[in-house]
């Protein structure tokens, strides 16, 4: 009986943590990114390295690793995904405008990218989650 029972559980189960992992990355961004537009501090950052890579489908994926330093803090080396026209600059001037929360200096940004992408990972993190709740609802209801 219990083999029977594994394949809907283990479906269900990777249904139900696949959709709260979904929603809970995406929406973690979403609010990292909202914080930074409500209250944020600016400073000037040494590109360190500079990295870009052609994508399988076409396209350049680049990122820079940035020194900043937060008013009252050490110095932070973080590196940063960013589009191209951030990149270039950054590589010829060798510096970047860091946008970053004053109370939390980690959470930073070069460039603002638009949020709709990490909009649709917790959209589709819900429906990935109300599918598993309904194989949860349709396994319980077959007594199974």
């Amino acid at each position: 009986m219990l083999p029977r029972l594994l394949k809907p559980l283990l479906i269900t189960t990777f249904l139900i943590g696949t959709g709260i992992w979904l929603i809970y990355f995406g929406w973690t961004r979403v609010q990292a990114d909202q914080r930074l537009d409500q209250s944020s501090a600016v400073t000037s950052g040494r590109v360190v390295d500079a990295a870009s890579r052609a994508l399988s489908k076409g396209g350049q994926s680049s990122s820079l690793t940035v020194e900043y330093t937060p008013a009252g803090h050490a110095p932070i080396t973080r590196k940063f995904d960013v589009d191209g026209r951030a990149y270039r600059s950054g590589v010829e001037s060798g510096m970047v405008q860091v946008t970053y929360l004053p109370e939390e200096p980690q959470v930073a940004r070069v460039v603002r990218f638009d949020p709709l992408p990490y909009w649709m990972l917790v959209g589709f993190g819900a429906i990935v989650l109300l599918a598993g709740l309904l194989c949860l609802g349709l396994f319980w209801r077959k007594g199974v």
